[in-house]
């Protein structure tokens, strides 16, 4: 269990960002009066682009005034509005600000809500009932929320490109303009020591709160990828019942049209696809280039982000490690990579990762852009263990996915070959699972340095169950007629493990991908 102080600045203190601009000099407050008369809607001082984004940091926790007691990683996303106010006279609907406060691993979601027509009415909405005031001046956020007989004070200053977060059980004699106190109370108070929607296992009482303890933060904003073309749409820490949850970038081309239906490429470790800028080894795919100079199909591109310690148990087919012995089972979980660091963090589960996707990720795309439905048009894809879980996934929702891009496929699913059970157990679950060739396509591609040395003997025995189950590549008849293939086994003599490999490889297989299956009922189809 955290430390109480830690539990109880986490609903309310960390709500109170990105609203922190100057207020409105007299002149602008009555230009926003006059706006207000003729029912237009007023922007809040905080709401410029500048301030929309993510912004992360370290959080130190005292013990106290002068001993740090512990430290939380610190996250805050600040969303446009999801209100737009209608045109229509006489109405006043609110400006709701989308923010996502991640505490270490606890995800809490909110919304900053404003007045349409006085922007200097805004609360914090937790969601669950619960309302609390806010006020900011200065550029700088003040708030208080009171428990019992206790309160705690809190201050957000923005300076641009981070916040300064400062957390106190003294108040700050906060003056604005006008030289009054500022003074900031809950829309919904405390009963018997409850929260309307907690309680006081959740949110302790404040009483035993030490009097000189105190939280410090600096925020940085962290760069979004900025693709060459087309648009990114992000959805923050996308809320999943299966597995954590995780950004996903929605690639849209320059051209979208929300009238014109889209094919979707599910692509895995989203964060490594757009722009190299933003990536942690500034390198990319190039997606958004290939995608926009291919134009006879029209596709967005969903990109998953891995949660980074999670990865390789969210990848690894946990049918295939359910084939194991128990020994070899144990000797896998002790697996470890070449800097001796564990592969497996957590138990492999891979097939909550897939429904994820299929029954919470893919109806949200589907409702949310213009998009084909069907297996035909809709691929998975990724590289080394994405690779490996395109595989996967393709066979086990056949219905879902109607193509398939393995790059750089890890079959050995660890990072030791010797008395690795894994590539034997890989042939015999796809041989058992492989889908049907009349309405499916599949794509392997690797190299022949680093990881990828490791993957030929494998992949020839792939291929080898690939041809005797009916699937055939690209061909001309001795008349001249070529006939499409519905699989490719592409190897790049002298490339390796890297994202300019699999770029080539996506670029080199575009056509491939994006000509979609015939379009077949079936039997394991799942609908939105």
């Amino acid at each position: 269990m955290k430390p109480f102080h830690l539990r109880i600045c986490l609903p309310w203190l960390l709500s109170l960002i990105l609203f922190i601009q100057p207020l409105k000099s007299s002149a602008q407050q009555n230009i926003s009066q006059e706006h207000a008369t003729h029912n237009k809607t007023v922007f809040p001082a905080f709401h410029q682009e500048r301030f929309f984004g993510h912004y992360k940091g370290t959080l130190n926790i005292y013990k106290n005034a002068n001993e740090v007691g512990m430290t939380a990683t610190m996250e805050i996303i600040f969303g446009k509005p999801i209100t737009t106010p209608p045109a229509e006279k006489n109405l006043n609907p609110p400006l709701r600000y989308p923010f996502i406060i991640k505490y270490d691993g606890d995800i809490r979601r909110y919304q900053l809500v404003v007045d349409a027509q006085n922007p200097n009415n805004l609360y914090i909405d937790e969601m669950n009932g619960i309302h609390i005031d806010a006020a900011f001046f200065n550029n700088t956020l003040f708030s208080e929320f009171t428990v019992l007989n206790s309160t705690i004070y809190s201050s957000y200053k923005f300076f641009g490109d981070s916040i300064q977060f400062t957390l106190t059980s003294q108040r700050t004699q906060a003056k604005s303009h006008n030289k009054d106190t500022l003074y900031v109370v809950p829309r919904i108070n405390p009963i018997d020591g409850k929260i309307t929607g907690y309680d006081t296992t959740e949110i302790p009482a404040v009483r035993s709160f030490p009097f000189q303890s105190y939280q410090t933060a600096t925020l940085v904003r962290t760069p979004n990828a900025a693709p060459s073309q087309g648009r990114i749409d992000r959805l923050h820490y996308f809320p999943s019942t299966f597995v954590t949850a995780r950004n996903i970038d929605v690639w849209l081309p320059s051209d979208y049209n929300p009238e014109k239906k889209y094919g979707v490429i599910y692509l895995h470790d989203g964060q490594n696809l757009f722009d190299g800028n933003s990536t942690w080894n500034h390198q990319e795919w190039g997606i958004d280039e290939t995608m926009s100079a291919y134009k006879n199909q029209d596709y967005i591109i969903v990109g998953i982000w891995n949660d980074g310690v999670n990865r390789h148990s969210n990848y690894f087919p946990q049918k295939v490690y359910e084939s194991l012995t128990d020994k070899e089972k144990a000797a896998i979980m002790e697996a470890k990579r070449q800097n001796q660091s564990d592969v497996f963090h957590n138990p492999i589960n891979s097939d909550d990762y897939l429904k994820f996707i299929v029954y919470e990720l893919r109806p949200f795309i589907n409702k949310t852009y213009n998009t084909y439905n069907d297996a035909a048009h809709t691929v998975i894809g990724g590289s080394s263990m994405g690779g490996l879980i395109s595989m996967y996934g393709i066979c086990e929702y056949p219905g879902v996915f109607g193509t398939a891009a393995c790059f750089s496929t890890h079959w050995p699913g660890i990072f030791e070959m010797k008395n690795n059970p894994i590539p034997d157990a890989m042939v015999r679950y796809f041989k058992k699972n492989l889908p049907n060739p009349i309405n499916h396509k599949i794509l392997f591609t690797h190299g022949t340095e680093g990881l990828d040395a490791l993957y030929g003997p494998t992949q020839k025995r792939i291929d080898q169950i690939m041809a005797k189950s009916g699937y055939e590549i690209d061909k001309y008849l001795v008349d001249g007629t070529f006939l499409p293939g519905d699989w490719k086994t592409q190897v790049d003599q002298g490339l390796g493990h890297e994202e300019s490999t699999w770029q080539k490889q996506f670029k080199d297989n575009a056509a491939f991908l994006l000509t979609p299956p015939p379009l077949t009922k079936d039997p394991n189809e799942i609908g939105n």
